[in-house]
């Protein structure tokens, strides 16, 4: 598996400390305020169980899936949606993703939030990889930026559901990515 990566991007470290100096963020502008955090499965589950363990405020976590699938009549891609019914009514929902690309989902996750009546609504990614996006979405709190289009695996990325557990974030050999 080691052997399928050709450049490592972020080390273990590296991942630690940004982790770190994001909780520190989130921190400062959710103070004392409850929190929910509302992790995308399955790729941000890593990320976000090392970051609410640096959060001291108190956390309600819950996870949700968000897919797309291709319409026949339209080949555009549409998020689709499964989001607990917990009551997000008056809550600070705080929406874990490991990478945003296009910015779809970002964008779905914000207005299903904001339709169930969450107070506020903020998006942390891992990653943001700017270069693919299609729709405008504001992402306050990122790890890393990504430029150009490289395809990731690692700290929780995968590439046909392979790779999540490397500890670090990495880039293919083109023949495994290929082949």
């Amino acid at each position: 598996m080691y052997g399928d990566v050709a450049e490592i991007l972020y080390s273990r470290e590296q991942i630690d400390e940004r982790v770190k100096e994001l909780a520190a963020q989130i921190t400062g502008v959710y103070q004392d305020r409850d929190l929910t955090v509302a992790v995308t499965l399955t790729g941000a589950f890593i990320f976000a169980a090392d970051l609410v363990r640096h959060l001291p405020n108190s956390v309600r976590i819950t996870f949700v899936r968000a897919s797309s699938y291709r319409d026949a009549e339209e080949p555009q891609q549409v998020p689709q949606l499964d989001i607990p019914e917990l009551g997000f009514d008056g809550r600070h929902v705080l929406i874990v993703e490991d990478i945003v690309d296009t910015g779809r989902t970002a964008v779905a996750l914000i207005d299903a939030f904001r339709e169930r009546g969450a107070a506020s609504v903020r998006v942390c990614s891992f990653l943001d990889k700017t270069s693919r996006r299609e729709v405008d979405v504001d992402v306050e709190f990122i790890g890393f930026t990504l430029t150009g289009s490289p395809f990731v695996v690692g700290y929780g990325l995968d590439r046909a559901n392979r790779y999540r557990n490397l500890p670090f974030v990495g880039v293919l050999k083109p023949e495994v990515i290929n082949g």
